[in-house]
């Protein structure tokens, strides 16, 4: 007898346990699924249900949310940063923050952003790869394009790499004609500042550039956190080491900066995400120097974690280093890619 009750005792344990660990959306309309929280991002729930695939969920769609077995960095739309757990209320379209603190009631529509930070460093990390076709200024030739993000964030720091390439391919050679790898970190020192530093590498035979190796430091505000909009800037000096076509080597070359980078999007579909990203530098070892780059990337999720992606760049430097090169190339990108988290 003693040893069926310790039996039972343990098997009711295991069941309580089991449930306490899942995560719960309460939907408006009633319904209630089961699983696991993988991210919220501006107005977006990726779940992870029990016995099915990931799904998408608008949080206007909800009525609350329970996860409580793990510690989650919480961003609003006005600019606040909690980490705490999730308790559902009887507050229609909202749910408990529970901090170290106290707890207080939030709206989900001043949600931002929410993800999981616990010991699994895999929970933090997100990003995409594609690839595709392009027509470019400098070519008449169809080409291929790659590119790739890995992002990682934790409480205070936020770390990314880029890069992307396009290759013009004929039956008698193989030419790299753009790239470009950007590896960046910023430090949070308050809600929306962070000091940024970052290592970059670039080419562009099109401005008569074999090669720039790029070191940079500044500092950075997060301005607009809503939940359709998400903005950034910031500002600082980077050091150049260029060698050109003709194999002539710069030297150190001393810059000032400012990046400007705007996020929209859109969650009802057609599912679509707008990104604007530009770059102005000032020389000041070459006084008079002005270079630009950007680009404008729209993807449309097509289906399940794919995009069809079109994506227009423009890049420009007064004083290239190859004398007698093109002073501005454009080009226009079209691909797919597959976005994971």
């Amino acid at each position: 007898m003693k040893i069926a009750t310790t039996c039972f005792f343990i098997l009711f344990y295991t069941i309580v346990q089991s449930q306490e660990i899942k995560d719960t959306l309460f939907f408006s309309n009633g319904t209630i699924v089961i699983g696991k929280i993988k991210r919220i991002k501006l107005g977006v729930v990726t779940f992870d249900p029990d016995d099915a695939n990931d799904i998408t969920v608008q949080l206007r769609k909800l009525r609350s949310i329970t996860a409580t077995w793990r510690i989650f960095r919480i961003e609003t739309t006005d600019e606040h940063v909690y980490f705490g757990k999730l308790i559902s209320t009887a507050e229609k379209n909202a749910v408990l923050i529970e901090t170290s603190s106290g707890s207080f009631s939030l709206n989900m529509d001043k949600i931002s952003m929410v993800y999981p930070f616990d010991k699994s460093i895999w929970q933090r990390f997100s990003g995409n790869v594609g690839v595709g076709f392009n027509y470019t200024k400098s070519s008449d030739f169809g080409r291929l394009n790659m590119d790739a993000a890995l992002n990682y964030a934790a409480k205070d720091v936020e770390l990314g790499i880029n890069l992307s390439g396009i290759y013009t391919l004929t039956d008698s050679s193989f030419t790299r004609d753009r790239e470009d790898v950007n590896i960046k970190a910023n430090y949070y020192f308050s809600k929306n500042w962070f000091a940024t530093a970052f290592l970059a590498y670039q080419r562009n035979l099109e401005l008569g550039l074999e090669r720039r190796y790029q070191e940079g430091l500044g500092i950075g505000n997060k301005f607009i956190t809503t939940k359709s909009v998400y903005s950034w800037g910031r500002v600082g000096f980077v050091f150049n080491q260029e060698r050109s076509t003709e194999n002539v080597s710069s030297g150190t070359l001393v810059e000032t900066y400012g990046q400007f980078e705007l996020n929209l999007f859109r969650f009802e579909k057609p599912k679509i995400n707008f990104v604007l990203t530009q770059t102005v530098y000032y020389g000041l070892t070459q006084a008079g120097r002005i270079r630009t780059d950007g680009d404008i990337n729209i993807a449309w999720e097509a289906f399940k974690n794919f995009n069809i992606t079109i994506e227009i760049y423009n890049t420009f430097d007064s004083k290239p280093p190859t004398a007698g090169s093109e002073k501005f190339d454009y080009g226009t990108v079209f691909g797919i890619s597959y976005v994971f988290y």
